[in-house]
């Protein structure tokens, strides 16, 4: 009777024993677990915080090097800015390889800098946004004769939008702004083109009417493959575009493209871009010479910096004007929700008689 009882007691005690063994395992994952979680918490923190500091420190990077390249051209001009291809150093407009002297650490405490900067003087492509309230004017120089233009334009606001391909309606018709934001968030965009803007400037009017086209990008219609364009009075296009990532059908997911065949005898051009409809967050052209891909002088330069702090590094691509007239002006002289009326009248005299002048109705 006895040693039963010893036995009951043996039992329970070793259950007890492997119960307060499970709970305090179970428990120390749980503190371990925890444990984790805030240190990964803390770690994200400090990650975003790092990540931040480096960002500033690649735009500090993109301040001083726009600011070499502006002082470079008010006092030399466009011509002839120089590359940097390698990372070390600051850049330097005026040396043969870009290379500067070394980047100074903007907190030497926290190792916060930028490490590295390019500077591309002849992109393969020029970039910039367009609205319909604005134009963008900018001269477009190809290293050689240009053969083949592409240009590609987007939606404002892709991802909020679910009206992004445009498949209805033909490429001729251009409805009333009402009608046309129904069914697609795609805009249309003028382009005007001038060839030798130089020649054409200094023979008058004439010279820039024989020398000027007017293209509408259409996100509409179907697309029938590159566009050719010839220029002169009266000249215009019509072009469809179509998907920018399948090279085929109409537009889609709220990119647009269109290929345009030059009439093949001139390098050097003058674009005004102007959206109609809709805003582009994005317009992008690029061309084919005989020899292969375009490059672009004297419009734009690429400024890539990468800024770090610790561990944690961030990249900053900017696009940097290298002329003045890569600027935004009006769209139209004269703009009116509703019609204008204009009246003429011939001055014989330096006196004018507005009785004389007819109202407007």
């Amino acid at each position: 009777m006895s040693s039963r009882r010893v036995t009951q007691f043996g039992e329970r005690g070793m259950v007890s024993f492997l119960v307060t063994l499970i709970m305090m395992i179970v428990i120390t994952l749980i503190v371990i677990g925890f444990s984790q979680v805030t240190r990964r918490s803390a770690r994200e923190s400090l990650d975003r915080q790092l990540s931040t500091q480096a960002f500033y420190a690649a735009e500090s990077g993109i301040n001083v090097t726009e600011k070499a390249i502006s002082n470079y051209i008010t006092s030399t001009g466009s011509t002839n800015l120089v590359a940097k291809t390698t990372c070390a150093n600051d850049y330097s407009a005026t040396v043969a390889t870009g290379v500067a002297g070394g980047i100074a650490p903007l907190s030497s405490a926290n190792k916060v800098q930028y490490t590295c900067v390019l500077v591309n003087p002849t992109p393969i492509n020029l970039q910039f946004p367009a609205t319909q309230t604005d134009s963008v004017v900018m001269p477009m120089t190809a290293d050689s004769t240009l053969k083949t233009m592409t240009v590609t334009w987007s939606a404002q606001g892709l991802n909020g939008s679910s009206k992004l391909t445009c498949s209805g309606g033909t490429d001729t018709v251009f409805t009333p702004s009402g009608t046309w934001g129904s069914d697609c968030d795609l805009g249309v965009l003028r382009l005007d083109l001038l060839q030798n803007p130089g020649t054409a400037v200094t023979t008058g009017y004439t010279g820039l009417d024989s020398n000027t086209i007017t293209m509408f990008l259409t996100p509409r219609g179907t697309h029938s493959g590159t566009k050719t364009v010839a220029f002169g009075p009266t000249t215009g296009y019509v072009v469809s575009g179509y998907d920018a990532t399948t090279n085929a059908g109409v537009c889609s997911s709220g990119v647009c493209k269109a290929v345009i065949t030059l009439p093949n005898n001139t390098a050097s051009y003058m674009i005004r871009a102007t959206m109609l409809y809709k805003e582009a967050d994005s317009v992008s052209i690029s061309g084919t010479t005989a020899s292969g891909a375009a490059k672009f002088s004297g419009s734009q330069a690429v400024v890539d910096v990468t800024g770090q702090d610790q561990d944690e590094l961030r990249r900053v691509q900017v696009r940097v004007s290298l002329t003045s007239s890569d600027s935004q002006i009006p769209a139209n002289a004269v703009a009116s929700s509703s019609d204008i009326c204009k009246n003429f009248t011939i001055l014989p005299t330096d006196s004018l008689d507005l009785s004389t002048v007819a109202d407007c109705h």
